[in-house]
């Protein structure tokens, strides 16, 4: 008789895991964008108010300070805060009463107007994946190089604001109309990487005159 057929059964090898396995980083969804983050400002004009208050609670310490001395002994003379009080306590209308009134209602309607007013912007966005911008006085010496390296040009100098970028150029061509646009060209191509490009303003010297 055949014994039975005793062999094991074939058993699968465990998986085993990599110790140094790391989970991928997610990537980006196709032609999502990334943030482009807040926009350079200038300090609200509110700050100057803010100063003005600040010397002001300065300046009334300063006056109970020395009132506080002069009631403890270590100085003498008379109190500012009973001389200011004696002086307007039965104080009659005056003529000069409407016009200092006018102003300081003027000056608390500019300072609600400042505290109101949006913040200024002072840089522009550049077309990118994040958040990059370049300041106007920046923007200025780009356009300036990119103005120097025009064929005839001797000297530029720029001046840039958020919307207008003005080149000023020294050419020795007599044809300052064709310099004039080859400049104008060329400056426009440069800015054209930025969100909102300013307008493009070139004026082009000869030596003999100006156009």
């Amino acid at each position: 008789m055949s014994e039975p057929d005793t062999a094991a059964p074939s058993q699968e090898a465990p998986h085993r895991h990599r110790a140094d396995a790391r989970p991928e980083a997610p990537t980006p969804a196709k032609g999502a964008e990334l943030s482009s983050g807040r926009a350079p400002v200038a300090a609200p004009a509110a700050a100057t108010v803010g100063v003005i208050l600040a010397l002001g609670l300065v300046g009334a310490g300063v006056v109970g300070v020395r009132d506080g001395a002069v009631g403890a002994g270590w100085l003498h003379g008379a109190y500012w805060t009973r001389t200011a009080a004696q002086y307007v306590d039965g104080l009659t209308p005056q003529a000069w009463m409407i016009p200092v009134g006018v102003v300081l209602a003027l000056v608390g309607a500019w300072w609600v107007l400042a505290a109101l007013k949006r913040r200024r912007r002072t840089a522009l966005a550049v077309q990118a994946g994040s958040a990059v911008w370049i300041r106007p006085r920046d923007l200025a010496h780009l356009a300036a190089a990119t103005a120097d390296q025009v064929p005839g040009v001797t000297h530029a100098s720029t001046s840039a604001k958020r919307r207008k970028v003005s080149v000023t150029v020294d050419t020795t061509s007599n044809d300052t109309t064709a310099v004039r646009t080859e400049v104008t060209e060329a400056v426009t191509d440069r800015l054209a990487a930025l969100a909102s490009a300013p307008r493009v303003k070139v004026t082009a010297r000869s030596r003999g005159g100006s156009s």
